[in-house]
């Protein structure tokens, strides 16, 4: 599973130090390691989706709080990281298989126009900004295709 990627150690340390709570806490209250949480609160890694919407219920904080501010150049999978859904979610909303959602993502499978509605529904955000995220998607995969093509490392 996936890390959320524009996770925010400050926001995350703000949100357990408000509330009083030690990383001990933390670490009771989601199921994992002190080692895990001081990773988080250090930024040298960061929760899973599943995590991640548990430390917003067990801190009672909102997802931004936990988020660094959204990218212009954030793609559908941070979106989908920041609303706290996995893959599986996204497939079962839309009526497709997880690997669909997973191309879609990586900019190799394409984005109905149908389904544009629904995932700005579930990311919480405006149809433009669903729509961004696919061009980001599919103008790395472009990129990377490019930079293969021409014998170079992708990246």
């Amino acid at each position: 599973m996936k890390s959320v990627r524009d996770f925010s150690p400050a926001g995350f340390r703000a949100a357990y130090q408000d509330r009083g709570w030690s990383m001990g806490d933390v670490a009771t209250a989601v199921g994992v390691s002190v080692g895990t949480v001081g990773r988080w609160a250090g930024g040298k890694g960061a929760p899973s989706s599943r995590l991640f919407g548990a430390l917003v219920e067990k801190l009672g904080v909102s997802r931004s709080d936990l988020l660094e501010p959204l990218s212009p150049d954030a793609d559908l999978a941070v979106l989908r990281t920041r609303a706290g859904l996995r893959q599986e979610d996204v497939a079962r909303r839309l009526g497709v298989q997880a690997s669909d959602v997973s191309e879609m993502e990586l900019g190799i499978g394409r984005m109905k126009d149908e389904w544009v509605p629904d995932l700005s529904d579930l990311y919480g955000l405006p149809v433009d900004r669903v729509r961004r995220a696919k061009q980001v998607a599919d103008e790395q995969w472009q990129a990377d295709f490019e930079a293969k093509r021409a014998g170079r490392p992708a990246g």
